[in-house]
Formats: C-alpha cells, structure tokens, sequence
C-alpha cells in the first residue's frame, strides 16, 4: 500500500471549519485555529471533537488505512458504545468500525489515559470508481497522520456541492451519546434528505454567543438550523432579559452575512427536570420556547420572512422519554428519532427550509 502526504489529505477533509496544523498531522476543528484562546477549556475541547468532520475522496482503492491520534471520550449515558467511524460508499454506509488504539478520556483524572496512537482499516471495498466518505468520531479529537491506499489505486477530492444545512446547538446536537459518526440527529436529517450538512453542536457550549455567531455568519450555508436553549438553563446563565437579547444579538450578527438564508430557531427538547424549573431566576424550558417564539414573531413582524420557529417538543416530547436515559440525552435511538421526524418537517416536501 501507499501512504498519501500530507499535502494530498488536506483538501479531502470536509465538514470542518478550520484545520490545526501540526507536524505530521491536520486536526479538522469546528472552531477558527486562531480564536482558540478565546474561548474556555472545555469549549476549545468540544469544538475541536470532529463531529460531522469526515474525509471524502473518489478511488478505486479496495482497501483503506487511516492513522492518527485520537482521544476518545467513551462514557455512555446508556450503555452504548461511543467512538465509531462511519464508511460510506456512494453514498450509502456499509461499514461502522472502531479500529485499535486511541486513548481514552478520563473524567475522573481529567486526562486521556493510555497511547494516542490509533488504526482503523476497511477492507473489501466495491471494485472500480466510487465516492468514499470516512467519518469521524463525534465524541473524540482525531489528527491524522496517514491515509494508505493500494499500491497504483487513484484518489482525488471529491468537494461536496449539494445544499448545505447548518446546525448550531448543545450536545443534543453535538450528539455525543450517538453510538456511531452519523448516529446524530442532524446527520441521520441529512442524510435522509441526500444533503450536505455541516455541524455546529457544541456540547455544553451553545450559550447564544457572539463568537459562535460570527462562525455561522462566515460559513457557506443554505439554511441555518439553531437549537438553543438548554446551556444557558443551568445555574441561570441568562436571565430573561439577557436571554433575548442574546438570542436576537445571535441572529443579527448571523443576517450580517447570510441576509435571506432560512433560519430555523428550535427550542428545547422534553427533559423532566428542567421543564418547570428555572434556576436562580433564569427561565425554565417551558418559558424559553416561548422567549424563543417570540423572538421569531418579533422578527417576522420587522420583516424578516426567511425565519421561522419550531418547538423542540416537535423533535423529542414527552411521549420519548424511555429513550432519554438521564432525563437530558437521548440515546441513538432517540436521535435517530429526531433525526427522522426533523427530516419530514424541515427537510422534505413544501415545508422544507431548502424549497420544494
């Protein structure tokens, strides 16, 4: 087999907003390499995990060697396996692996425990041409440091041009608890709808901020998907006032850029504890969809047609609850759920944000 350069992997990624280059290895990164320091610890952790980040490339190869390093978060809200990476071919994936090595992220000690250093192969590919897309962990940062094909295999970028959404939300987006690369509900929407997506999800991180504003303003979009809401309930991070404020500061920086673009605004999905309880005076879930409906009115009335409300209640209600183990996440069931009815909402027929 034959290791590609460096120099031949980079313009294969796709689904990232910038590249950290080190080395001997690119980190695709949902953040701007160069506003890393303005951000928090955690959130630098979570924007750089390589959610909807993949590779995608044309071959005749029939087999596949990707190395890197990796540092995997492998807790499970439900006993699911986290850390897989997703192979499609033409479109359609025949193959979910989690390869060797890696280390592992340790929430007690607060460091990865164990040699970075990671493998994953696919064998047995179809014969001839055909598009290959190999998917990222969203619960791991992954550098890679080699892609080895067959000896006299060709391989070339195969940038991705269909209609792109993009999905700005909490970990329920970031989908964290998803067993697989796809398993989240933005992608299982996307790929139902045979588009492209870009995600956004921040977990822990969604705080209707400037920064994260800036970064969708200056990304290619056809449609803006944001979920927000439930990073800000804890400890009461914005009060009322400050919540709509953000919220409408949120927008107006995005419109900056993206004036027509459908805007889709998604409040919280159904968690039992918070759906009444706001605490130390900031909103509970029940308040902020209707902040959020608002918000939307407001802005409809001022003469913006292209945005629109949609009740997370529509996504995850109170009949899914089996399928949100700790009151919060749903598990890849439960996002794949989402993902599904997302689809026939938002994405399909005259109701879809992307036109008929």
């Amino acid at each position: 087999m034959r290791t590609l350069s460096l120099e031949a992997i980079e313009p294969l990624f796709d689904g990232h907003v910038d590249l950290r280059r080190r080395p001997g290895s690119l980190q695709p990164l949902r953040l701007p390499v160069a506003e890393l320091p303005f951000y928090d610890p955690f959130n630098r952790w979570v924007g750089s995990c390589a959610t909807g980040c993949r590779l995608r490339f044309t071959t005749d190869t029939r087999r596949v060697v990707l190395s890197a390093t990796q540092r995997l978060l492998a807790n499970s809200n439900d006993g699911e396996r986290r850390g897989a990476y997703d192979l499609f071919v033409d479109g359609r994936r025949i193959a979910r692996g989690w390869g060797t090595g890696g280390a592992q992220i340790s929430l007690e000690q607060g460091s990865a425990v164990g040699d970075e250093a990671f493998e994953i192969a696919f064998d047995d590919l179809p014969a001839g041409e055909k598009l290959v897309e190999i998917w990222l962990p969203q619960a791991a940062t992954v550098s890679v440091t080699g892609l080895a094909i067959d000896d006299g295999a060709s391989l070339s970028p195969a940038p991705d041009t269909r209609p792109r959404v993009l999905f700005h939300g909490s970990s329920i987006t970031h989908g964290m608890e998803a067993e697989g690369a796809t398993a989240n509900w933005p992608a299982v929407a996307a790929g139902l709808a045979g588009v492209d997506h870009l995600n956004l999800g921040w977990a822990g991180s969604c705080l209707l901020s400037g920064l994260a504003a800036r970064i969708i303003r200056d990304q290619r979009a056809d449609a803006i998907v944001l979920k927000l809401g439930i990073n800000v309930h804890s400890e009461g991070q914005l009060k009322d006032r400050v919540f709509v404020d953000s919220a409408h500061s949120m927008i107006s920086i995005i419109r900056e850029r993206h004036a027509g673009t459908p805007i889709l605004v998604i409040s919280p999905i159904y968690s039992p504890p918070r759906e009444d309880d706001g605490q130390e005076g900031g909103p509970s879930l029940r308040q902020m969809r209707g902040l959020l409906e608002q918000v939307v009115e407001v802005r409809r009335r001022a003469g913006d047609a292209a945005i629109s409300y949609l009740s997370g209640l529509d996504l995850f209600g109170p009949a899914d609850i089996a399928l949100l183990p700790d009151e919060l996440h749903p598990n890849t069931e439960g996002y794949r759920l989402m993902g599904e009815r997302f689809h026939a909402l938002k994405l399909s027929g005259e109701g879809s944000l992307l036109g008929a």
